[in-house]
């Protein structure tokens, strides 16, 4: 005889036959491995009254089953109801960045990160309310980071100032942040250095110069540069164009207001042989037709 799925259920006892609800049973064993298979909880009883056999639950292991499920369940209460108390500061930045991105930013900002702090300023340059006092204060903090030589901030100052966004149109210093950002390699700021230089805007007007920065620019990819620097090529003496193309060459652009240097060295001299050498004034003697007197 096999034994019967049906069980016992609360209403009628842990004990109770199913079939004849008489309380009068008795544990039963499993009669063979197949029967007692995926059983686990389950343990077999019979009936003295009617003589048939049918299961009911363990109660050992639902005990255990029922006590772990309490305690995991108090223990998440407790957890939840002190995480208030014991969360630590950093935890609490966190869910602070989740929620306000812009405030994280700038309590980041106040710690003296200079990455932060262009964050912030462009967040309140791009992402703010647009009013006066938020493009002025992303300038304050463009200029906090440039000033620690970061140099996305240092280009993005001088764009500020150049269009006069959040603060007054000033050439001279958009000149000097571009400079800074342009020495630091960013191909923006020497696409504009190029473009300053062409038209003297904050910077003295100088074409060699001009030429050397969009030559950087181009070398770095940068069409509108490339561009400008063949329209300006097309326009210098030969002379010029070689002293221009040596400074795009110089390991250090001069200051705006350095002279530049007078002569070009071509590869031969710098290696020690003269021969074909010549510099800016040779060129300049035999475009216009006279070499200096030999004395024989």
């Amino acid at each position: 005889m096999t034994v019967n799925t049906r069980r016992s259920s609360l209403l009628q006892g842990a004990r109770s036959c199913p079939y004849c609800l008489s309380t009068n049973t008795k544990d039963s064993s499993w009669k063979s491995s197949d029967e007692k298979a995926g059983r686990f909880w389950l343990k077999p009883v019979r009936c003295r009254n009617c003589h048939k056999r049918f299961v009911r639950f363990r109660r050992v292991p639902l005990a255990l089953v029922g006590g772990a499920l309490a305690l995991g369940l108090a223990s998440a209460v407790v957890v939840t109801f002190r995480g208030v108390d014991t969360r630590s500061k950093s935890e609490h930045e966190k869910l602070i960045a989740e929620l306000e991105p812009m405030e994280a930013e700038r309590a980041r900002a106040h710690t003296g990160d200079p990455e932060a702090q262009y964050s912030y300023g462009m967040m309140l340059s791009q992402g703010g309310s647009g009013k006066a006092e938020d493009l002025a204060e992303s300038i304050r903090w463009l200029e906090r980071a440039a000033e620690q030589g970061h140099v996305r901030a240092q280009y993005e100052l001088a764009l500020a100032y150049k269009l006069g966004r959040g603060t007054l149109q000033d050439y001279p210093a958009a000149g000097r942040w571009f400079m800074a950002a342009a020495r630091n390699g960013h191909v923006g700021a020497q696409y504009h250095m190029g473009r300053l230089h062409r038209i003297g805007e904050g910077v003295p007007a100088d074409l060699i110069r001009a030429y050397a920065w969009f030559n950087r620019a181009a070398a770095q990819g940068h069409g509108a540069a490339r561009g400008a620097r063949d329209e300006i090529a097309a326009s210098l003496k030969p002379e010029q164009l070689a002293q221009a193309q040596e400074l795009s060459r110089a390991s250090s652009m001069p200051d705006p207001d350095q002279p530049l240097p007078a002569a070009v060295v071509r590869p031969a001299e710098r290696s020690g042989d003269t021969r074909g050498t010549e510099t800016l004034a040779d060129a300049g003697e035999k475009k216009a037709g006279t070499r200096p007197a030999v004395l024989h």
